[in-house]
């Protein structure tokens, strides 16, 4: 092969290679501004204690969610509330804050699942695939109360295999959501176990 082709060659692979790089990073960047959250949640398990959230006589907490901290990755978020529209098939999503999926359970210390959700932006959550097993949440509410979590679970799933965790029925837990992958095509769903509540 002459010095020439050579040239040629090299020059053609450089930039194949270049617009690989530029189409990846287009594609991450349309993936970022997408309403790319979980499918809706079935109306079954809809919450009953959205609107009221209080403590009870039988000792039930609950309260809207207002701010969430992860001190370890030394987060602390605004949490507003997050809506599904039928019509489109998509959640609300900010770039300021993350959200809690309304049609989902409020903290509480005593069953179902509280389910964040944001985009992977180094403002919101896109520091949460660095935490580790027993990494510990904080969730402060509107009415004053305070939930303690641990990190027990971290998975990777496809969009549509994230709605199975939103018809969760058990002990209480807390559930944050982010997209991952290389042009953000999957969820990674982190389950916290919940630890105390105070008041």
């Amino acid at each position: 092969m002459t010095k020439k082709a050579l040239i040629v060659m090299s020059l053609g692979v450089g930039l194949f290679i270049a617009g690989v790089l530029l189409l990846v990073c287009i594609m991450r960047e349309r993936a970022v501004n997408l309403v790319t959250t979980p499918p809706a949640p079935a109306t079954a398990h809809v919450s009953t204690h959205n609107t009221v959230a209080t403590a009870t006589s039988d000792g039930y907490v609950s309260g809207m969610p207002e701010r969430l901290i992860i001190p370890s990755l030394t987060l602390d978020l605004p949490v507003i509330p997050g809506y599904y529209d039928p019509t489109t098939g998509g959640w609300t999503l900010t770039k300021t804050n993350v959200q809690f999926a309304v049609s989902t359970i409020q903290p509480n210390n005593q069953s179902g699942n509280t389910f964040i959700y944001g985009h992977a932006l180094s403002n919101l959550f896109g520091s949460l695939p660095k935490l580790q097993a027993g990494a510990a949440a904080i969730l402060k509410t509107s009415n004053g109360h305070t939930f303690y979590y641990t990190l027990s679970d971290t998975k990777v799933v496809s969009p549509t295999d994230s709605a199975a965790v939103l018809g969760y029925a058990g002990k209480p837990i807390m559930t944050l959501q982010t997209c991952v992958g290389l042009v953000y095509q999957s969820r990674e769903l982190l389950t916290f176990n919940f630890q105390r509540v105070v008041s």
